[in-house]
């Protein structure tokens, strides 16, 4: 993609496309590297931030919902049995209207059961996507 460099005070710069900056998560900031004659821009990363479960109420909406994009449904459901209700909220608000009135009931009743319970829909959900897949073809 050509971009055009424009004048910006007495520097020079260029516009980022919106589409780009959302596939990239770029923030305020980025780290900007000269080598070989090309600009590299990185994504800054605390160097703080411990990703871990617990850390996931303090994302924000954009990179819950990428973290929602690379996982399977039963996967999400395993785990938000027994989480902390802000972690909860925060996936929650980030999904489908369609698939929130899946995931909730599910995960409230599987909580209701024991460790045996979960175990078993688990199994039968990875037996139900390896059908859907049957079925596709």
């Amino acid at each position: 993609m050509r971009v055009p460099i424009v004048d910006v005070g007495n520097s020079k710069g260029i516009r980022i496309p919106q589409a780009i900056l959302k596939q990239v998560r770029f923030s305020d900031e980025v780290e900007l590297e000269v080598a070989e004659g090309k600009i590299t821009l990185r994504r800054m990363v605390d160097p703080a931030f411990v990703p871990d479960f617990a850390s996931i109420s303090k994302l924000d909406d954009e990179s819950i919902q990428w973290m929602l994009r690379k996982i399977s449904g039963r996967d999400l459901i395993t785990a938000l049995v027994g989480a902390d209700p802000p972690i909860k909220a925060a996936i929650y608000r980030n999904l489908s209207a369609r698939v929130m009135a899946y995931v909730e009931p599910t995960v409230a009743r599987l909580e209701e059961g024991d460790a045996r319970d979960l175990i078993i829909e688990r199994s039968r959900n990875i037996l139900c996507e390896a059908l859907m897949e049957v079925v596709k073809d």
